[in-house]
């Protein structure tokens, strides 16, 4: 991603549906955006980490409609925690999940990762699909596992080992 993707990522994170499962707030002006890109994505690019990338239409490479990357969980471990958000309007198009498997493939293959994992609150149903279709697999409920919006959240937790390590 590049600070010229400030306008787009304003354009799907002001949406409160898109961060409506998310521990984010909607950004409420192109400066929450810029701050995003500024501190957090940049922050993690330092630290060569793919957290997060652009996600964009093939026949428009330039026009990014949202994000997926992966962050370490543990490097003695060899885990990280896969992420992503994407437009509401191309909610349901398979797009997450093929952009979440080039993701996770680089990211085994990269960082000679042991395990993926990923999270979701449990009423977020088409995230736990996306997890479900790249071939995550359901490790558990963590009740009452995230304060966030005045009230605790149920968390499933999905997890992709590499088989042969």
């Amino acid at each position: 991603m590049r600070l010229e993707d400030v306008g787009a990522i304003f354009q799907y994170a002001k949406n409160p549906n898109v961060s409506k499962y998310t521990l984010w707030e909607p950004h409420e002006s192109i400066l929450d955006s810029e701050k995003y890109f500024k501190n957090y994505v940049m922050d993690y690019y330092a630290q060569e980490v793919p957290e997060p990338l652009g996600i964009a239409l093939k026949e428009d490479p330039t026009k990014l409609i949202g994000t997926v990357g992966c962050f370490w969980v543990s490097k003695k471990s060899k885990c990280m925690e896969l992420a992503y958000a994407i437009s509401e309007e191309y909610w349901g198009h398979g797009l997450v999940a093929e952009a979440a498997g080039v993701v996770m493939d680089y990211c085994f293959n990269q960082f000679n990762l042991k395990g993926i994992q990923a999270r979701c609150k449990v009423e977020n149903k088409p995230s736990a699909r996306v997890m479900e279709k790249i071939g995550m697999n359901y490790e558990g409920t963590l009740k009452a596992a995230v304060f966030h919006r005045e009230k605790y959240w149920d968390m499933l937790y999905y997890a992709k080992i590499k088989p042969h390590f």
